[in-house]
């Protein structure tokens, strides 16, 4: 199924088609090519604002989450959905400055951070969270198999984020 992906901000030059490519990527691994996702790249503003409205939280953050599917725990097996057009996992909001500013805080490559990102909005889009210390162990290893096999095939280094608030 597809990936839409909508570069929106243009304050960082972004290479789309890596993204994408690394995309794919992660949704195989994390056996998502059945269902629809997008993504939405965006500036530091406009992600402080849906932060505020969605989440109640004043601030920048690095993603967010707006998942379809109701009530999936982590590691549950995802619905059977027979209609191609109706798999919808959800959507995915990356601010794209300030994933950009953490990658050069910590001697990243802005690719290797924008992964990690992804594939954390999407574990939050199958059920996982990291609200307690529990949860966050769980999402964490979770993360951490998925991106031990993207690094294989990539060469990249990408490690999952620390702590439960993580930004």
């Amino acid at each position: 199924m597809s990936v839409v992906i909508h570069n929106l901000q243009r304050s960082i030059r972004l290479n789309v088609q890596r993204l994408e490519r690394d995309v794919r990527y992660l949704r195989r691994l994390m056996g998502l090519t059945s269902f629809h996702m997008g993504i939405q790249c965006v500036e530091d503003d406009y992600i402080a604002e849906a932060n505020l409205a969605y989440r109640g939280v004043e601030g920048t953050t690095d993603v967010l989450a707006f998942p379809l599917l109701e009530e999936l725990e982590p590691g549950q097996a995802l619905p059977e959905i027979p209609e191609p057009d109706r798999r919808l996992l959800g959507d995915l909001m990356l601010g794209i400055p300030y994933i950009h500013k953490h990658s050069q805080l910590h001697e990243e490559q802005l690719e290797e951070t924008l992964s990690v990102m992804v594939l954390h909005g999407m574990c939050h889009l199958i059920g996982y969270d990291h609200e307690t210390e529990d949860q966050w162990k769980q999402m964490y290893h979770k993360e951490l198999r998925i991106l031990e096999q993207f690094n294989q095939k990539t060469g990249y280094s990408c490690k999952p984020l620390l702590g439960i608030g993580h930004g």
